[in-house]
């Protein structure tokens, strides 16, 4: 069971998480905002930006801290509006704490990817899924619930917390980002980028120079990357 409102980003937290990251603010957009029914009954909520024509790819976006409503349209604005629809990109976000991934991440994505195939058509035959912080985490559970979907990782900053294998996503590129300040950090993701090295998996790891935890990160830089691979 699906439905859909079109309202406009929170400004004010976007504002203020755009100019943690180094941006500009934009002129607020629409995105539009679907609730999901998962197999539990619970409700999931997403936020989506649409390119103006048919979508050529997806990404599937996973945000910061709890992973509330206001953070993700903060991380989407930040990273992805508008340079990804713009590019043809859809951007679909996800409102989830990632950590709690690892036990709902097979009931998220089949929910989240069923309506990727029922309103964005072959766009979604392998996503891109990227996460920031706790979502950095949320994105590898979420990843290995749908190995076969993805197409590629981007975690700024993220780390694997979990006990699978990740040879399954052998097939998938990953880029993987950690401030050099955002001391908890470096280790955790360095370990992680080491175990999808071993694993087959084509990783590239970057400890970006004076940065902290939030990161600055251009979205045509990150366009460009899911152009490439």
């Amino acid at each position: 069971m699906t439905g859909s409102l079109r309202i406009p980003a929170c400004a004010a937290v976007v504002a203020t998480l755009l100019l943690a990251c180094g941006a500009t603010e934009p002129e607020p957009r629409q995105v539009e905002w679907v609730q999901l029914t998962l197999e539990s009954g619970e409700v999931l909520d997403i936020a989506v930006l649409r390119p103006e024509s048919a979508p050529k790819g997806v990404v599937v976006a996973f945000p910061w801290g709890a992973g509330d409503a206001g953070l993700l349209l903060g991380m989407m604005q930040a990273y992805w509006d508008p340079v990804a629809p713009d590019a043809g990109y859809a951007v679909v976000g996800v409102v989830a704490y990632g950590p709690g991934l690892a036990r709902t991440g097979r009931e998220v994505m089949t929910a989240v990817l069923g309506w990727v195939d029922e309103n964005l058509g072959g766009a979604g035959d392998k996503v891109i899924m990227t996460g920031a912080s706790a979502g950095g985490v949320g994105v590898f559970h979420a990843a290995l619930a749908v190995p076969g979907r993805v197409g590629g990782i981007i975690a700024m900053p993220g780390r694997y917390s979990g006990e699978a294998s990740l040879e399954v996503l052998a097939d998938a590129a990953v880029w993987m980002m950690v401030g050099e300040g955002d001391t908890n950090w470096v280790g955790r993701s360095e370990a992680t980028a080491e175990q999808l090295k071993a694993a087959g998996v084509a990783v590239t790891h970057e400890v970006l120079a004076g940065q902290g935890h939030v990161l600055r990160v251009s979205q045509d830089a990150l366009v460009r990357w899911i152009e490439e691979h």
